[in-house]
């Protein structure tokens, strides 16, 4: 994992490294097993996100790549909860192959196709380029559970970087009034929600001492 740790630290982190002797297999199949542990699914994103890089640089260009390597992993990660573990291991040379390659390859080329073409403006947001793709899996899970409204605001204030009073702003444009101040509360208690509701291993590997 030398080179992805030099881009993504978690995978030099103890509790990554203390499962990544494990095959594709078993990995693959206590991530689906145990949702609420992390370092499973963490763990292949480090063994394969060089791998995942190289493969979207082949299809879209260099102006997309970091915007789109985002996007490409947060579709990768429920097909990965859904993916059937016999079907990888039937055929193989064994289960201690790296039988997740040939399919994250074929993923990887079909979802980044999908961005080819696309102008800049178009493209995924690239609003945090250096957010670790395996943080923002669990991050949209988690988000996803927030209530609209406040996902919403969240999402402007942690995601976009807008103010409290850009965002009371743009919701009385839209028909909502709130002050800033409000608009502060709400953000807070968003983040702990969110917080609460991540796996015990993503807050000790991201978010040590937040909120």
């Amino acid at each position: 994992m030398s080179e992805a740790v030099a881009v993504w630290p978690e995978c030099g982190a103890s509790i990554v490294r203390g499962v990544a002797h494990h095959n594709d297999l078993d990995l693959l199949r206590a991530f689906q097993q145990q949702p609420e542990v992390a370092r499973y699914f963490i763990c292949l994103f480090c063994r394969y996100c060089t791998w995942v890089d190289g493969i979207i640089a082949e299809q879209v260009s260099p102006q997309q790549w970091a915007a789109c390597r985002e996007q490409v992993w947060l579709r990768l990660y429920p097909r990965l909860q859904r993916l059937d573990a016999n079907s990888l291991s039937s055929g193989g040379g064994g289960e201690a192959d790296p039988v997740l390659k040939l399919w994250l390859a074929e993923q990887t080329r079909e979802l980044a196709q999908s961005f080819v073409g696309l102008t800049l403006e178009e493209a995924p947001e690239q609003i945090q380029p250096y957010l670790s793709p395996a943080l923002a899996c669990y991050l949209t899970t988690g988000l996803e559970t927030l209530p609209g409204d406040m996902r919403f605001i969240l999402l402007l204030r942690d995601r976009f970087g807008w103010s409290p009073a850009r965002i009371a702003t743009q919701l009385k444009a839209d028909g909502y009034y709130l002050a800033p101040e409000e608009v502060d509360a709400i953000v807070v208690s968003a983040r702990q929600i969110l917080f609460q509701y991540l796996p015990a291993d993503v807050r000790a590997l991201y978010l040590t001492a937040k909120p």
